[in-house]
């Protein structure tokens, strides 16, 4: 018995280690085509609208200065939710969890996320005033998009099936 365990186990290990080896291959053959924008910087958020939404470079540099302003502050609340969460699993933790110190915890997680969606919702607003009424359709369709990518994903709800204003636009 222990035997057929192990030689199951040994052919499962040698799939996943195929696969690997040929989703390695596969992906130094055949590269995802170049983009001149990697979302990693602060300007790349303008850079990546502006392939989508066909701006203007003063449009692009506009766009920029609001990521730039705005970055700081989104980066300064997501540490400080980082750091709540970790205070919350650490008192869940605790052999005796203290059930009014976790509920004061959530409520600065709460507090946070909540300024987190006002700073978003400011950019979106000020991006909105840069763009033309063309463009900011398809922003907000692209901003619709990755909603519905993220719901689909985690509950394969379909949102962007049912959702007659993405017109087919789904974000790369």
């Amino acid at each position: 018995m222990t035997k057929k365990w192990f030689i199951i186990l040994l052919i499962l290990i040698t799939i996943v280690n195929l696969s690997a080896l040929g989703t390695f291959i596969y992906n130094r053959c055949c590269p995802s085509p170049a983009t001149n924008c990697m979302m990693n910087e602060v300007g790349d958020h303008g850079c990546y609208m502006q392939q989508h939404l066909n701006m203007t470079d003063e449009q692009t540099s506009k766009i920029g200065a609001v990521e730039k302003s705005s970055r700081p502050i989104t980066e300064t609340l997501a540490i400080q939710m980082k750091d709540r969460r970790i205070e919350l699993v650490k008192e869940l933790m605790e052999t005796k969890t203290d059930s009014l110190k976790i509920e004061l915890i959530l409520q600065k997680i709460d507090s946070l996320q909540a300024a987190m969606q006002r700073q978003i919702v400011q950019r979106l607003i000020s991006e909105k005033g840069i763009l033309t009424p063309q463009q900011q359709e398809k922003f907000y369709s692209l901003v619709l998009g990755q909603f519905c990518t993220e719901i689909d994903s985690i509950k394969q709800t379909q949102c962007q099936k049912h959702n007659p204003s993405l017109k087919g636009e789904t974000p790369q």
